[in-house]
């Protein structure tokens, strides 16, 4: 059984992670909007479009570092 203060201190540090990557992710997400707005060239629309997507794969592997978390604890403990 591994020690309950060592089980809190990276869930925690997880859960700062994902707040941290949250607010990233929006700010991330707004710039890319607002680019691909305000762009007139085929190529920065293009641009814009990656790099939102890329926003969304970089939340979604955050989110799963997560979720792996939850999933030792559940089966350590």
């Amino acid at each position: 059984m591994p020690d309950a203060a060592l089980v809190q201190v990276i869930t925690r540090l997880t859960g700062l992670l994902v707040d941290l990557t949250g607010g990233v992710f929006t700010l991330v997400m707004v710039y890319g909007a607002m680019r691909l707005m305000l762009s007139h060239n085929p190529r920065a629309v293009q641009a814009s479009k990656e790099l939102m997507g890329r926003a969304a794969v970089g939340l979604g592997l955050v989110l799963m570092v997560d979720v792996l978390r939850q999933l030792i604890q559940y089966v350590v403990s």
